[in-house]
């Protein structure tokens, strides 16, 4: 039994709850296909302007998590939910300008610092109140409420957009997403909780660099085939045959089945540690994708697919509690910031890396082979690094 006053259990359920709400709202960033089409209506420009929009907002939300900790010495988590709901709404103005540019400002930059500030300030609030042998289950709920924000917004925007308009619908959306945050802000500031100010020292960095290299490595190679398998599903799935409809639903299901994967890969990391799960999903990975080589049935596919993003959704869920364990406490948000940048950079080469392959070979199974291939390095990486508990 757990020696924590029950009083002290109840405020780290707010300060949960409240991380859990912001992540939600900061997830449906993720929900920007839905967005994609009007975007290229209203501002009249093509598919490959409107996705550089998506694509500033990841590099943002990489950079937010990647600098994030220097915030989390300075500011309060007060006044950082407060700037998580803010900043959206700054970004509404320039969204409502009908323009490129604006969607660049309001969108790429301003909802993907956000985005990737509510993320990371999540994260590093539930790894400070958290004990360990529940550390991974709670951040697993973090990451799956982060993909759990992408699915419902996915569901919700096209019927806000279709009874109030385009422009209309987003504002109410996202004017939503901020009044959820401050709901948020309000059940952080009843827990009362007080979080440890980081640890810094150059030192204790400079020791830890020679995990940065094989855990950065470990991370990109491990989520590079998810999200190829996520940017590419809807034309795969019509290429074996499938309808449009049923292409659509399984990024919905394979979403879902990312969010639960990181439940239930944080709940594996606490009974097993992070190495020996880690391993084993990533090696299930490596032979889904021997599959989608494969099989030439619709069906097959999208189980494989589905497979494929569940495993990435473990992958990111796991990854915040390994580099806990590796570098300590005082150290995770500031090296888990520097790993982090591995999930950016995968995010923008995987599937336009792919996509080049298509046009080049007009089949996918280069693009398979080359994710099976990264997936077993990152097997083998991950099995020869040395882990322990600080």
């Amino acid at each position: 039994m757990s020696s924590v006053p029950k009083n002290l259990t109840r405020e780290r359920l707010l300060a949960l709850i409240a991380c859990l709400l912001i992540t939600f709202c900061m997830g449906t960033i993720h929900a920007f296909s839905t967005l994609i089409q009007n975007i290229e209506i209203q501002t009249s420009v093509g598919r490959m302007a409107s996705s550089f929009v998506y694509s500033i907002a990841l590099v943002n939300v990489t950079l937010a998590v990647f600098f994030g900790h220097i915030l989390y010495r300075k500011l309060s988590p007060n006044v950082l939910i407060s700037l998580i709901a803010i900043l959206p709404l700054i970004g509404l103005f320039f969204s409502s300008l009908q323009s490129w540019l604006g969607w660049i400002i309001g969108y790429g930059f301003l909802f993907g610092l956000s985005s990737g500030l509510g993320y990371g300030l999540s994260l590093f609030i539930v790894s400070s109140i958290t004990e360990r042998d529940k550390l991974g289950y709670a951040l697993g709920l973090v990451t799956a409420s982060y993909a759990f924000g992408a699915v419902a917004f996915s569901m919700l925007y096209p019927f806000l957009f279709s009874y109030f308009g385009f422009i209309k619908g987003y504002i109410i959306g996202l004017a939503s997403l901020s009044s959820i945050v401050m709901i948020g802000l309000a059940c952080y500031k009843f827990s009362n909780v007080r979080i440890k100010k980081e640890l810094q020292a150059d030192i204790h960095i400079q020791s830890r660099n020679s995990k940065i290299i094989p855990l950065w490595l470990g991370y990109f190679l491990g989520v590079f085939a998810g999200l190829m398998a996520i940017g590419h599903a809807v034309p795969l799935i019509i290429s074996f045959g499938g309808s449009t409809l049923i292409a659509i639903s399984s990024i919905t299901l394979m979403t879902l089945g990312s969010a639960f994967a990181g439940i239930y890969a944080g709940w594996l990391v606490d009974r097993y540690g992070c190495k020996r799960p880690l391993l084993i999903i990533l090696l299930i990975n490596c032979l889904a994708l021997i599959g989608l080589a494969t099989i030439t049935n619709v069906h097959l596919l999208i189980v494989l697919l589905v497979t494929i993003a569940s495993i990435y959704g473990a992958v990111i869920a796991i990854y915040p509690t390994l580099v806990n364990h590796l570098v300590g406490k005082d150290l995770s948000a500031k090296i888990y910031g520097r790993v982090f940048t591995a999930w950016g950079a995968a995010g923008l080469i995987s599937p336009s890396l792919a996509g080049w392959l298509f046009e080049k070979n007009n089949s996918y199974d280069s693009s398979i082979l080359l994710a099976v291939s990264l997936s077993v390095i990152a097997v083998l990486i991950i099995w020869k690094m040395k882990y322990t508990i600080k």
